[in-house]
């Protein structure tokens, strides 16, 4: 072992700068959930949730209609996606639909990874039976 040099500094700064990688995976991947104050559907309309993000990172995005006791009542929705390199900002962007016909419908709740909650419009819209809107509100 005469003779024989080690150096470690170069190794710390590695492995400092792999967990601060990890780290920043895990936030991005960490769920954010956002909920729409309570309405009051129209007997013979629909409520409809809309989630709309933009990201760094690729995005999920889960949106539900629940009723006052949290019981999923979702029974339409759609959704789209596109990729940082089909879009002009080179971000990933992401749409997500749910509406429901239910009269005991009150709120939508969104989950949300790869996107900051600053980066996420929630919005939940209450439309009455000639499809008009009533009310909307924004999610917290």
């Amino acid at each position: 072992m005469e003779g024989t040099t080690v150096t470690v500094r170069k190794t710390g700064s590695a492995v400092a700068a792999i967990g601060f990688a990890l780290m920043m995976s895990s936030l991005a991947q960490a769920a954010v959930t956002v909920t729409t104050p309570a309405v009051a559907a129209d007997p013979d309309g629909y409520v409809y949730c809309k989630v709309v993000a933009a990201s760094r990172t690729a995005i999920g995005i889960v949106a539900t209609i629940r009723t006052a006791e949290s019981a999923d009542v979702t029974e339409f929705g759609s959704s789209w996606r596109v990729s940082r390199q089909a879009s002009d900002d080179g971000l990933y962007h992401a749409e997500e639909t749910s509406g429901s016909f239910n009269d005991a419908a009150q709120y939508c709740q969104a989950q949300i990874t790869g996107a900051r909650r600053r980066d996420v419009q929630v919005t939940l819209t209450v439309f009455d039976a000639n499809g008009q809107p009533i009310t909307t509100v924004e999610g917290q």
